[in-house]
């Protein structure tokens, strides 16, 4: 994977940002960041986490004029680490699948099997032990397979209207070399249907982003 341009924006040491007017609504917009160069700083900064000096407008608004309540809502991460804190090894421990894809909102929004069967994941969750039900649901998955389960969470989260943005650090992790252009068909598949209302952002760490506009 080339190295990125020198003459990215740069926020602390480590964080380099390529240039935000690429992004466009009601596409897939993927980018090409080599792991260390600051893919979750950059998560960071537009959920407020972190503060950078950073030039970051959402709806012609600085990022730092919003309330950080108002991004949680509106900005939705799918990271391979917890956000925006959590003392669990893995996103939703100790919550039911059905839990943590819902937000204990069950009886609104899209239905829990719509989620998992447009993420991908399913079947893998019906073969595991209890099901929705389980409380130790990524101990039975694979890595890809727990971060499509995040995928259904922000699936559900899409149909409540709160998402403006939703960002994918690095969905193909962890993925078999020969996985890996299946993996991605079906990830853009489950995110196709998001793009109307919402802004795709997929950090590619693992492939070529241009591939995600195939």
């Amino acid at each position: 994977m080339p190295e990125p341009p020198v003459n990215w924006p740069r926020f602390g040491p480590f964080a380099q940002i390529p240039p935000l007017a690429s992004v466009k609504p009601g596409s897939l917009n993927a980018w090409a960041m080599p792991r260390g160069s600051g893919a979750t700083t950059l998560a960071k900064i537009f959920l407020r986490i972190v503060d950078a000096p950073a030039r970051v407008k959402i709806d012609g608004e600085h990022v730092e004029q919003y309330e950080q309540e108002t991004l949680n809502f509106a900005i939705h991460v799918i990271d391979h680490a917890p956000l925006p804190s959590s003392v669990a090894r893995t996103p939703g421990q100790g919550h039911t699948l059905a839990e943590y894809v819902q937000l204990d909102l069950e009886d609104v929004g899209t239905p829990l099997d719509a989620c998992l069967h447009q993420a991908g994941i399913w079947d893998q969750v019906a073969n595991i032990p209890h099901g929705i039900e389980c409380t130790e649901w990524s101990s039975y998955m694979t890595k890809p397979e727990a971060f499509r389960v995040q995928l259904a969470r922000a699936i559900f989260r899409a149909s409540l209207g709160t998402i403006r943005m939703l960002m994918v650090l690095d969905p193909l992790r962890h993925c078999n070399a020969s996985e890996i252009d299946e993996t991605r068909r079906s990830w853009i598949q489950a995110l196709r249907p998001l793009m109307k209302d919402t802004l795709v952002l997929i950090i590619d760490q693992t492939s070529d982003p241009r591939k995600w506009a195939d």
